[in-house]
C-alpha cells in the first residue's frame, strides 16, 4: 500500500515549507493506526501521529 500525504506546519503568522512525504506500510498498520488515532483518513491519521512523537515528552524511543 502506497500512502501520500502532504503536510503543513504552521508558525504564527509564518508559513514553513510543504513536504510532500510518501511511505509504504502495510495495510494492517495503517488500519490500527487510523483506529488508534481516532482519524478515518490516513492522512489525517499520520499527521497526528508525526505531532504526537514530536512533541511527546517521553526521551526514550
Amino acid at each position: 500500500m502506497m500512502t501520500m500525504i502532504n503536510l503543513t506546519t504552521h508558525a504564527g503568522d509564518n508559513k514553513m515549507k510543504i513536504v510532500h512525504v510518501q511511505s509504504v506500510l502495510p495495510q494492517e498498520d495503517v488500519v490500527a493506526l487510523k483506529e488508534k488515532a481516532g482519524e478515518s483518513s490516513i492522512k489525517e491519521a499520520i499527521s497526528k501521529a508525526v505531532y504526537h512523537y514530536l512533541n511527546c515528552k517521553n526521551e526514550e524511543l
